[in-house]
C-alpha cells in the first residue's frame, strides 16, 4: 500500500525506495536496528541473542533469536532482497537445530548476547522477567517446535507457496514485508504481515493451538503423586532403581507429612517427579528419569532462597563444590546426606520444625489411586 503525507488540501504521495538504493545492509543496518526494536516485526518479542551458531560442524547463524509473549522460541531470518532469497529454507534448518534448547541454554546465550553488547543487565533475570516467573522452576519455554518469521523486502512466488504449504502442515512460520520511504527529511520504515492475511490471522491461530493442545495432550500426561515415576523406575538398571527408590521414598514420606505434593509429568523423552511445595507450582526439587537410562535430580536455587535458605547452606556443604550455581544445580548422583538435607528443607519452606531437627527414616510405598 502507498504511504501518503497528510496535507492541508490533499494527501502527497512518499516516494518508497529500498534498502540497496540507500546502501543499507542486512547486519549492520536492519538487524542493529531491529534487534532493540523487535515490536516493528510482533508485539511482545524478546530478543534472547543475534548471529547464534552454538553448533558443530556448521558456520551458519540465525540472525535473531527470541522469545515471543507465550515463551515459544522464535527465530527471525532477514532480507532486504525482493525475493526473501530462500530464507524459508534457512529457517528450517535453523528451527530443527534449535529445537532441543534448554532455559539455561537460552539464559547463557542471552549473557554472552548482553556482554558482547556491553550492556549491563542480569540475564537470568530478564529472561524470567519476560517469561513471568520467579526462578527456573516456574518457568517454561517452548522450543520443540520454534516459531520461524521471515521478514523481507519482498517474497517470491516460489517462498510464498512453500510458507503457505508449511503452515497447512502445523508449522508456525510468518512472513513480515519491510518497505522503505523517503521522504526527503530521511528514511521511513513500514512493516506489514504478509502471511498469515491479518483477518485471518487470529482464526488460523486458534486452530493452530487447539491443534496444539491436542498433540501435546496426546504426548505428555500430568498425574498426581509418584506411582507412575515409580512403574518407570522398574526400566532402570538395578543401581539406578536404588537411588531413584530412595528419592521416591522421599517424596512420598514428604506427601504423607504434609510438606509436599507430588506430580508425575510423562512426556515422550522423559519422566519428572516434581516434589513441588503445598498449593503452589513452586518446587525445591525435581527428579528425572530420561530415555533411555539417564536419571538426575534437579535443584533450583531461587526456591531454595526464598522458602529454604538456612538448609541451602547445608546443601552447599554436601554436594561438591561450586556445584550449586547462580540457577541451582542437576547432578546424576545423591546421597543420604544430600536427601536429609532436602528433607529438612522441606519442613523449613512448610515452617514445620527448625531445619536442622532430626526427621524419621521413610517408611514403605503404598500405592495411591492415579490422579
Amino acid at each position: 500500500m502507498p504511504l501518503y503525507r497528510w496535507g492541508a488540501d490533499k494527501l502527497e504521495p512518499v516516494p518508497s525506495t529500498n534498502f540497496e538504493s540507500e546502501s543499507l545492509m542486512e547486519r549492520g543496518d536492519l538487524q542493529r536496528l531491529l534487534r532493540d526494536q523487535s515490536d516493528a516485526l510482533e508485539k511482545g518479542l524478546f530478543i534472547i541473542t543475534e548471529e547464534y551458531s552454538n553448533w558443530k560442524e556448521s558456520g551458519r547463524s540465525i540472525d535473531l533469536l527470541a522469545l515471543d509473549s507465550k515463551g515459544h522460541l522464535v527465530v527471525i531470518e532477514l532480507k532486504r532482497t525482493q525475493t526473501g532469497d530462500h530464507s524459508e529454507l534457512q529457517a528450517i534448518r535453523y528451527a530443527a537445530m534449535v529445537s532441543n534448547m534448554t532455559l539455561n541454554q537460552v539464559i547463557t546465550a542471552h549473557r554472552e548476547y548482553l556482554v558482547k553488547r556491553g550492556i549491563d543487565e542480569d540475564a537470568r533475570v530478564q529472561v524470567l522477567n519476560h517469561l513471568d516467573a520467579a526462578d527456573e522452576a516456574d518457568a517454561e519455554i517452548r522450543t520443540e517446535r520454534p516459531r520461524i518469521i521471515l521478514a523481507s523486502a519482498g517474497f517470491s512466488k516460489e517462498l510464498t507457496t512453500s510458507v503457505l504449504w508449511l503452515r497447512d502442515g502445523g508449522m508456525d512460520i510468518s512472513c513480515v514485508k519491510l518497505q522503505l520511504y523517503s521522504d526527503g527529511n530521511g528514511l521511513l520504515l513500514d512493516t506489514s504481515l504478509d502471511i498469515p492475511l491479518p483477518n485471518a490471522r487470529d482464526y488460523q491461530t486458534q486452530v493452530r493451538v487447539r491443534q496444539e493442545e491436542v498433540r501435546q495432550q496426546s504426548q505428555v500426561t500430568n498425574t498426581m503423586g509418584s506411582d507412575v515415576f515409580r512403574q518407570r523406575i522398574a526400566d532402570m538398571p538395578e543401581r539406578a532403581q536404588e537411588e531413584l527408590t530412595r528419592l521416591c521414598d522421599l517424596a512420598d514420606y514428604l506427601e504423607r507429612e504434609g510438606l509436599a505434593r507430588p506430580m508425575t509429568r510423562q512426556g515422550s523423552t522423559n519422566t519428572v517427579l516434581r516434589v513441588n511445595l503445598p498449593g503452589a507450582n513452586t518446587r525445591l526439587i525435581n527428579a528425572y528419569i530420561t530415555n533411555p537410562n539417564g536419571k538426575s535430580i534437579g535443584f533450583y536455587r531461587g526456591a531454595w532462597e526464598r522458602h529454604a535458605r538456612e538448609s541451602m547452606n547445608r546443601l552447599e556443604e554436601a554436594i561438591e563444590p561450586n556445584a550449586l550455581n547462580v540457577y541451582g544445580t542437576y547432578l546424576a548422583e545423591w546421597s543420604d546426606e544430600m536427601l536429609a538435607v532436602v528433607r529438612d528443607a522441606y519442613r523449613e519452606a512448610n515452617g514445620v520444625l527448625p531445619p536442622t531437627a532430626p526427621l524419621p527414616d521413610t517408611a514403605p510405598h503404598t500405592p495411591g489411586p492415579a490422579a
